[in-house]
């Protein structure tokens, strides 16, 4: 935590960032990540192929914007009917083939995380994921590459605070608790990221539950 650390609302939209931030051992209450310029530039550019402003603005603003994808309804329906899943994905999803089989592989990669995260006991049903989907895989990785571009300069810290700002309402659409957020980046990392999700739990029982955690007891 750095000693300087924000409060409020400022608070309230950073933490949006606290997934990513305490599985980087960065801190959870300053805009500053408290992170080496040298392990922030790896990150960004390795992970992320952001290498200026330019690029950057790109992929945080497809971030913020990823969980309007009207198609990912279709895909989620489909996972309730599986015996009619195939014309259900036919009859609204996208012609083109290779559309379509984007989203037929996050069909499948639902249909196998789901069962994951019932069996470790992050969610006990399907349905609790129908509102929250995976936003705060999205928006928590959007909220923490916000910070990593500012420090790198290829933001403003009022650009930062106003994307930070966007990313907690958006978040807000999909989520009604932090514990919801934390239950959606853990299942957005799963989608995307197979099994062994024992260490992300981890963060989010602690983030949750410990009694230095700004997330502890806070609304969202």
């Amino acid at each position: 935590m750095n000693k300087n650390g924000l409060n409020g609302y400022d608070l309230d939209c950073l933490l949006v960032s606290s997934m990513y931030a305490e599985q980087q051992s960065a801190y959870l209450n300053s805009y500053e990540t408290g992170l080496s310029l040298s392990t922030i530039k790896k990150l960004v550019e390795e992970y992320w192929d952001v290498y200026d402003r330019d690029d950057a603005l790109k992929i945080l603003i497809d971030l913020l914007h990823r969980n309007e994808d009207e198609y990912v309804d279709f895909v989620y329906q489909a996972l309730e009917d599986e015996s009619n899943y195939e014309a259900l994905l036919k009859a609204n999803l996208p012609t083109d083939e290779g559309a379509f089989e984007y989203y037929l592989d996050l069909y499948r990669n639902l249909g196998n995380a789901i069962p994951e995260l019932i069996e470790a006991n992050v969610i006990s049903h399907f349905s609790e994921l129908k509102k929250i989907k995976d936003s705060g895989w999205n928006l928590g990785r959007a909220a923490f590459l916000a910070r990593c571009c500012f420090e790198l300069g290829h933001l403003s810290e009022e650009e930062l605070k106003d994307y930070l700002g966007k990313t907690h309402t958006a978040l807000k659409k999909y989520c009604g608790t932090w514990r919801e957020y934390t239950i959606s980046y853990i299942f957005g990392r799963s989608i995307w990221g197979g099994a062994n999700n024992a260490g992300m739990i981890s963060i989010a029982d602690t983030l949750l539950n410990n009694d230095k955690s700004p997330l502890k007891n806070k609304a969202l």
